[in-house]
């Protein structure tokens, strides 16, 4: 989210500015990039001003699970849960059209991978019974050459001075797939094939409905974002993601 806020800044000023011409863009193109690039450097200490913890690794020692849907109910807990790599990627493509309102951008994640510890139970409501199908034990995952882009159109209100999106549309792209989650049903065999078969429909699952997960995180992520949006300024919004104008300190990442 913080990311989408410092980008909606940056084209928001230069809407407002009402930037004439490509050597603008370019510049704007740049401070994104810039932007985007501090953040990154931030994600290992966080952002304690805005309630956002480290994130590179994102660290939960204990959190329950509970999913409860028409077709199945997931019950159990994960504990020490740490997501790593979102920190480690490459922006390839960052442009911001002023006259057109319209952010074009391509990020590449080398390796986002997960290690915990889970006790899970499945059960299928359907069926009526309980199923021992995650089971407990350690995991882990780990999704390479993540490819994210995408294309944001926005407005600016003239008398409100509010950014608006208009539309989202986000595709993502895996080029590979590791599965080692032990402990599903007690049996080594089992855990082989069941690791396997998920990291491919994971892969293909992914792959080969781009056009309908975008279509998802636009459905969801829209209305979100402009509920924000929707209570901020673009003075608001520069100062929130600018620090006020304030120097932040270096991230010194804490040894693990």
């Amino acid at each position: 989210m913080k990311t989408t806020l410092v980008l909606l800044a940056i084209v928001g000023l230069a809407t407002a500015a009402q930037v004439p011409d490509a050597f603008a863009d370019r510049s704007l193109s740049s401070s994104a990039v810039e932007a985007i690039e501090g953040i990154r450097d931030q994600m290992p200490c966080g952002f304690p001003g805005v309630g956002i913890p480290p994130l590179a690794p994102l660290k939960i020692p204990y959190k329950e699970v509970n999913i409860d849907t028409e077709a199945l109910q997931l019950q159990g807990v994960v504990e020490n849960f740490r997501l790593n790599g979102l920190n480690d990627f490459d922006i390839e493509e960052m442009k911001i059209n002023a006259i057109t309102s319209k952010v074009t951008f391509r990020f590449l994640f080398r390796n986002v991978n997960v290690d915990t510890q889970y006790d899970l139970r499945l059960f299928l409501k359907k069926a009526g019974f309980t199923i021992n199908l995650v089971g407990n034990g350690p995991a882990k995952f780990a999704i390479k050459e993540l490819d994210i882009s995408g294309v944001v159109k926005y407005s600016l209100g003239v008398l409100s001075g509010k950014l608006k999106l208009k539309t989202l549309s986000i595709r993502t792209h895996i080029g590979d797939v590791e599965s080692d989650i032990q402990g599903v049903l007690g049996e080594a065999g089992i855990n082989q094939q069941f690791n396997g078969a998920l990291a491919e429909l994971l892969q293909v699952g992914v792959n080969e409905n781009e056009d309908e997960i975008a279509d998802t995180i636009e459905s969801i992520a829209l209305p979100k974002v402009n509920s924000v949006l929707s209570e901020m300024t673009l003075t608001d919004l520069v100062s929130l993601v600018t620090g006020n104008g304030e120097e932040r300190e270096e991230c010194i990442p804490p040894s693990y």
